[in-house]
């Protein structure tokens, strides 16, 4: 292997016409410009933001930009800290959900019109080979990343970590790429984390904000008195069967609390399952699903008395604003994703076949292997009932 990387080494130095690892970071006067890539999901994204927002810190008066899919795309348009967002898809980062398929063609031109940008410092947050080949070709004064696919020697700072299967808070181990590749000091790197907490960084805009007046005046909502549900994540394995949530729903309608549901076409056609499963005729839940954009859905989270919902980016939102959340786990361990506070909550059942306290996914592959989602099954509506009464501080007599 060793020999393999060496003689790979030489091609690509001879390819691009530079050498990889050529030394020290340059001083910070000569970071200008700065790219962050960040490939994967909109969790993952809100994770990679932490990054962004202490790159902020250490460069004020650079220009940062974030390469990222479309799906994330509203992440940072509202982001004042970003001077550019570059859209590309026609990179597969995921084994799942990555609809786009390779251009050759399209990819050429991109890594040009990186090269043409001329950046000082990128920074790869996604870590597969095409993400590191990239990163080589578009010729940046310094690169620093991790790297899942043995191709971490494209960078001229390669930081050895696997965050699936190392102990701890995601966003943290995002935050030690940079101070690693950084080669920080622990005493600079205490005044970055003073001010970026352990959370994602996200921000809503007038559009939004004022969408989510309208939906108030509409639902006749007053302040923080409802409640928003997501049902659905990122795979099945992760999602709760729409059934648990009928008792929740009956316990909400009893403390009137206002409650929505957010989310795309699979959050509504889990709903209209929920809603044929329910035989209640005294409340319905037609008009209980809203439509929103990415960024409205957010607006609205910030504005709400609790958000609850698997481990998925509505979530990783309530995090991100301070929101009260309670948080259904299975296959995933949420030690490693779960918002940090007392305020946030999170139901889950350790099953032989969970993840250990330093792997991010159970032994099933995250659920992907699971004929039988045994982790989600078992987690019952009372404890969810308990929970919302713990974080809305209302009582009620428990759901048998």
């Amino acid at each position: 292997m060793g020999k393999l990387k060496k003689n790979i080494k030489y091609i690509l130095n001879k390819i691009t016409g530079r050498k990889l690892h050529r030394g020290k970071l340059p001083k910070n006067e000569k970071i200008q410009k700065v790219l962050v890539i960040s490939l994967y999901f909109t969790g993952d994204v809100l994770f990679h933001s932490a990054v962004i927002e202490a790159l902020g810190k250490i460069y004020p008066n650079s220009e940062l930009d974030v390469w990222i899919k479309s799906k994330g795309k509203s992440l940072f348009l509202n982001d004042s800290r970003i001077n550019n967002v570059i859209l590309f898809d026609n990179l597969k980062t995921s084994g799942y959900g990555d609809s786009e398929s390779f251009s050759l063609r399209r990819t050429i031109d991109h890594v040009k019109q990186l090269r043409r940008a001329r950046y000082d410092l990128i920074i790869d947050l996604t870590g597969k080979y095409s993400t590191a080949l990239t990163t080589l070709f578009a010729k940046p004064l310094y690169s620093i990343g991790l790297n899942y696919d043995f191709f971490g020697f494209c960078y001229d700072k390669f930081v050895y970590i696997n965050t699936a299967s190392e102990p701890g808070h995601l966003i943290e181990k995002y935050l030690n790429v940079l101070k690693d590749g950084l080669e920080l000091e622990e005493n600079e790197w205490i005044k970055v984390r003073n001010d970026v907490r352990t959370k994602p960084y996200i921000y809503t805009d007038k559009e939004s904000s004022g969408a989510i007046d309208n939906l108030f005046r509409i639902k006749n909502i007053k302040g923080k008195d409802f409640v928003v549900i997501h049902l659905t994540s990122g795979w099945a394995a992760k999602e709760l069967p729409p059934g648990i949530f009928g008792e929740v729903i009956d316990f909400l309608e009893g403390i009137g609390y206002k409650y929505f549901f957010i989310g795309d076409k699979n959050d509504e056609n889990r709903l209209n399952e929920l809603s044929n499963l329910i035989t209640d005729n005294s409340f319905s839940l037609e008009d209980k699903f809203l439509r929103l954009s990415l960024i409205e859905s957010a607006e609205l989270i910030r504005r709400s008395a609790l958000l609850i919902g698997s481990d998925s980016a509505p979530l990783h939102i309530a995090g991100a604003f301070d929101v009260p959340s309670l948080g259904l786990f299975g296959p995933t361990n949420p030690d490693f994703s779960n918002p940090l506070g007392d305020i946030h909550k999170y139901i889950y059942h350790r099953l032989p076949c969970s993840a250990s306290e330093s792997e991010q996914y159970c032994t099933r592959s995250g659920g992907f292997a699971c004929p039988l989602y045994e982790c989600m099954n078992s987690i019952r509506s009372n404890e969810i009932i308990d929970q919302i009464e713990k974080l809305l501080g209302v009582s009620r007599a428990k759901l048998i």
